[in-house]
């Protein structure tokens, strides 16, 4: 088979660096895409994931520092 470009410079690198670029670009594309199996079942994407995580921290720090008011009240 022959290339798409017949002129004289060689562009064969670039083409292997687009080409895997578009292979990065759509394996990123496809892994936030719904799934088939169950269209509810909805990946769940990277920054979603991390606000659910610091908000996990965040309510644990807040139980944690309650805990220790009331220790401290206890103690009084």
């Amino acid at each position: 088979m022959g290339r798409v470009n017949n002129s004289s410079i060689d562009e064969e690198l670039g083409m292997r660096i687009a080409a895997l670029g578009q292979q990065r670009k759509k394996a990123a594309q496809d892994a936030f895409q719904m799934t088939g199996e169950n269209p509810k079942d909805q990946v769940v994407n990277g920054n979603k994931a991390k606000h659910l995580a610091t908000a996990k921290a965040k309510e644990r720090a807040k139980k944690k520092s309650k805990m220790a008011k009331a220790s401290r009240k206890k103690n009084k």
